[in-house]
């Protein structure tokens, strides 16, 4: 049985979430999501920052700027979650509560294969896409993310 996914979601984040939306861009797949009002972000220092072309990848604005409404949002809106970096930061702390609370299926740090089998598996046709942002503890998260999703969809 193949995976039938349909679209990639995240919330914009820099990192991981926004390594989803390029990923799925680049190679053909429908983007969506919701990120916070204003498009916020944080910046690689920490600092806030914004990120207008979140809209390009068909994202939309929640009505909060923060980044739990978003978050919850986002898993809401899918059928599955794949996390990538620290689990038990604050962000993964949340993601992964909330799907289970909501109960989501939800995968953390998949390979390739696993990430493919866990689609298959649970039949996931929105897949949202978090984990850390690119920081100084998480310097090479964009880049790990991007591959391992080029990877398992090429």
């Amino acid at each position: 049985m193949k995976y039938k996914l349909k679209a990639i979601y995240s919330g914009g984040q820099t990192g991981a979430d926004y390594a989803g939306l390029v990923a799925a861009r680049d190679l053909g797949i429908p983007t969506g999501g919701t990120a916070p009002k204003g498009w916020r972000i944080c910046n690689f220092d920490g600092t806030d920052g914004t990120n207008p072309s979140l809209a390009d990848f068909g994202l939309v604005e929640h009505e909060s700027r923060e980044y739990k409404p978003r978050t919850i949002q986002n898993v809401k809106d899918s059928d599955g979650t794949v996390w990538f970096g620290y689990q038990f930061s604050p962000g993964g702390i949340l993601t992964i509560g909330t799907c289970k609370r909501l109960r989501k299926p939800v995968i953390i740090n998949p390979l390739s294969d696993e990430l493919l089998n866990w689609l298959t598996e649970n039949d996931i046709k929105i897949l949202n896409v978090s984990g850390n942002r690119l920081s100084k503890d998480n310097p090479t998260i964009y880049n790990d993310v991007y591959t391992r999703l080029v990877e398992t969809f090429s």
